[in-house]
């Protein structure tokens, strides 16, 4: 029954003050729609580089003389190799008609040329390569030790940059979060504060005939409350109508067609209107305690 008074006081609050409300709320859903927006770029980086990462590894090129029989050998002894998902043998006719395919504009600059002049090689596909440079790189340097092995290739830097530019889309998201919702939650409290002020005389009355603190606190929480759900709500179906849209042009592009994208997970969008409220509620409650030294 208290609660139910509580509520009804909350609402007739944000009814008669409407306007600084809908600002206030205007406020928290920029600020949760800026930082969902950073955190869905970054989903989908991650998305990218994880599956990208499954597909990289080293290439071993073996002399052109490497005996036939010792194949299955070096296929054993790189398969045992720790890290190592997957090996593949492309024999110097495979890796020929994989150069014709892409030279299938200017077929004409193979003519005359063997097979034979490509040398034998195995594609290693390491366990979340962009992961595991160290290990990327340890194997090479172990593998070009081999006296069958010619060379080993791998983009060793292009992976690097991968990373660090995937780690940096990733501080980005958790600055612009805490800095962002913080600000919601400093917005929020303080148009409680003017909100408390303007109310003062009448919270003073409540002192006076014995209303409890809760009471007293318990409307303006419940609007912060309602601030903060109904602002990160919002966001994010903000940013899903955007995400629904961007979808639907990939789908029909030429250009982006096979570019894989995905909206958060709603556990995550879970969490960020849980913080949202959280902290919306957390600032109002400060203030409180604070102004009227409950």
């Amino acid at each position: 029954m208290t609660f139910a008074i509580l509520f009804r006081r909350a609402v007739s609050d944000l009814w008669h003050d409407l306007g600084n409300h809908l600002l206030t709320t205007t406020v928290v859903c920029l600020s949760t729609l800026i930082f969902a927006f950073f955190s869905l770029i970054y989903f989908n980086l991650q998305h990218f580089v994880e599956r990208f990462g499954t597909e990289l590894g080293l290439v071993v090129y073996l002399d052109q003389g490497t005996p036939r029989e010792k194949i299955p050998e070096l296929y054993q002894r790189l398969n045992g190799l720790p890290g190592v998902q997957a090996v593949k043998y492309v024999s110097p006719a495979e890796a020929f008609e994989r150069l014709r395919a892409y030279l299938k504009d200017e077929k004409g600059a193979l003519e005359g040329i063997e097979p034979d002049f490509l040398p034998p090689s195995f594609e290693v596909t390491i366990n979340r390569a962009v992961y595991n440079l160290d290990r990327l790189k340890a194997i090479a340097d172990q593998v070009t030790g081999w006296k069958e092995v010619s060379r080993v290739q791998y983009g060793q830097e292009w992976l690097t940059r991968l990373k660090q530019f995937s780690d940096i889309v990733r501080g980005t998201c958790i600055l612009s979060g805490i800095l962002l919702l913080l600000t919601a939650a400093f917005v929020v409290s303080n148009t409680i504060k003017l909100t408390v002020y303007s109310r003062k005389e009448e919270l003073e009355i409540l002192r006076l005939v014995g209303a409890t603190n809760g009471f007293i606190q318990g409307p303006f929480l419940i609007e912060a409350f309602i601030q903060g759900l109904a602002g990160s709500c919002t966001a994010l179906g903000v940013l899903y109508a955007g995400y629904t849209y961007l979808a639907s042009m990939v789908d029909t592009s030429l250009l982006l067609r096979g570019l894989d994208i995905s909206f958060l997970p709603w556990s995550f969008a879970g969490v960020v209107v849980a913080c949202s409220v959280l902290l919306c509620v957390l600032g109002t409650s400060m203030s409180m305690k604070r102004f009227l030294r409950l």
